[in-house]
């Protein structure tokens, strides 16, 4: 927390030092990236306030409609960042997205539920993001957003409640193998790396 509070004031500092020796004719271009770093900062923090259960029920459910948009339009990653913009108002720059999207995955990590949805003969049961992504065939997404290390840690031991038991994403990928559904090699190369890189755990062991 000191460490924070001693970045921040360092920032804000040396953001007033440049406000006062630019004109309003010449703004340099380090003002503006210490401005958006500060604004990226603040939303990564507001993270850390704890938004209503209904706000987060209504995030949860825009971020699993943007899986099934990313599969009809073949994203490899949902736009999660434009979903966060409009719903959490989050202000930061590109690059800062995926720590502020990972912190509030890991604050909410239980209540990310999706809810039912159905398409065509295709019917998904209320289930946590971390399994519609899988079972909506985005494995490209974990490839791509949650296995590259420079977007920070997200915890994968989220569960939600199947039949009075924790279920995991690594329990969901083991009963989803076993009906034959899914790319049985993909699938369990994600459960693979999951639990060898991120700890993932199966709901007995929670």
């Amino acid at each position: 927390m000191k460490t924070i509070i001693v970045l921040i004031t360092a920032l804000v500092s040396f953001n007033s030092f440049a406000r006062a020796t630019d004109t309003s004719d010449h703004v340099t271009r380090p003002l503006n990236g210490v401005a958006e770093s500060n604004a990226g900062l603040s939303s990564i923090l507001k993270v850390g306030t704890r938004i209503s259960d209904d706000k987060v029920k209504e995030v949860a459910h825009k971020l699993c409609s943007d899986v099934i948009v990313a599969r009809q339009k073949a994203y490899d990653v949902p736009k999660w960042e434009e979903t966060m913009r409009t719903y959490l108002d989050y202000k930061g720059i590109k690059s800062e997205f995926p720590q502020y999207f990972n912190s509030f995955l890991n604050t909410y990590k239980n209540q990310i539920i999706c809810p039912k949805f159905q398409v065509t003969t295709n019917i998904y049961p209320p289930q946590h993001l971390f399994k519609r992504i899988l079972a909506a065939g985005m494995n490209e997404t974990y490839e791509e957003y949650f296995f590259n290390f420079e977007n920070g840690d997200v915890d994968f031991n989220a569960y939600d409640i199947v039949d009075g038991k924790k279920e995991t994403i690594i329990d969901w990928v083991d009963k989803w193998v076993a009906s034959g559904r899914g790319d049985k090699d993909e699938l369990l190369d994600v459960a693979s790396a999951l639990e060898d890189e991120f700890g993932a755990k199966r709901g007995n062991e929670l």
